[in-house]
């Protein structure tokens, strides 16, 4: 018998004394620290809280590999895309393998380890696969990349090449300071500070931020505003739930004015002994 519960505004889908309970084989691919996106899961996407005497309308089936959810990950930008939506999250399992770089080696332990460099080659391939979304559109060549790090971003170049035809950047990369016209006393022009959009090419239509730090979300939000709607911003793998944010007010920005586009937890709730969360722009 099938029960339904809500999670900050989640509909959660489970059977009597447990939620989403799947075989113990499949439970223990789960508890893995590296979680692929091929790993089965039990998930249920994001809906509106029913009125009374409303049915409750499924979701789409939930991707059973890599293939399936760029699919529906794809799928749900071009929804949000023509719901007019210029700010968009989207998150994936920490160190979620898409095979983009290769395949990582296979290791003999019974329960891999996962390494920070695993979840930045991640992070680096997700957002890979999101710019290959504008490939052959008027956006391929104004679309931005930029990384939390000049090491991410010095890898991502030499990864991808000649193949992206956007711009790859370093998010908190500063532009030096314009220098005074005047002279050095009285009366001199002021020198004019960088602005946090600085690093962002002109022209700019689509900007992905990978894997922003706590400490970049201010620069992030002034940028936002400097850019305007008519650029896209879409955070990636920015997870959201468990930075720590300066103020609550800085908190309710990032969650209320980024549109949570496609989302993937797994064993979300610590009473949870597996099963995920799903979210799918529009439902």
């Amino acid at each position: 018998r099938r029960s339904f519960r809500y999670h900050r505004g989640l509909l959660l889908i489970g059977g009597a004394g447990a939620w989403c309970p799947v075989p113990s084989a499949m439970l223990q691919s789960m508890r893995r620290p590296a979680f692929s996106v091929n790993s089965p899961a039990c998930l249920a996407p994001r809906v509106q809280r029913p009125h009374r005497g409303t049915a409750i309308s499924m979701a789409k089936q939930v991707p059973r590999n890599v293939k399936e959810s760029i699919d529906q990950l794809r799928d749900a930008i071009q929804a949000a895309l023509s719901g007019r939506k210029s700010r968009m999250d989207i998150e994936f399992p920490y160190a979620s393998g898409f095979g983009v770089e290769g395949e990582k080696k296979k290791s003999d332990a019974k329960i891999p380890l996962v390494t920070k460099e695993d979840g930045n080659v991640s992070d680096r391939e997700l957002a890979r696969l999101v710019t290959e979304m504008f490939r052959g559109t008027a956006l391929e060549e104004t679309t931005v990349v930029a990384f939390a790090d000049g090491t991410q971003a010095g890898k991502a170049k030499k990864k991808w090449d000649a193949d992206f035809k956007g711009q790859i950047i370093v998010l908190d990369a500063k532009q030096k300071k314009t220098k005074s016209t005047g002279g050095g006393g009285f009366g001199a022009a002021p020198k004019e500070a960088p602005s946090a959009a600085s690093a962002v090419p002109e022209g700019t239509e689509v900007l992905l931020i990978v894997g922003p730090q706590a400490k970049q979300l201010k620069a992030i939000e002034k940028l936002a505003c400097e850019v305007g709607l008519g650029c896209v911003i879409i955070l990636v793998n920015a997870r959201l739930d468990e930075l720590e944010y300066e103020t609550s007010d800085q908190e309710a920005y990032f969650k209320e004015e980024f549109e949570r586009v496609f989302f993937i937890k797994t064993a979300p709730l610590p009473t949870w002994s597996g099963g995920g969360l799903l979210r799918l722009f529009p439902d």
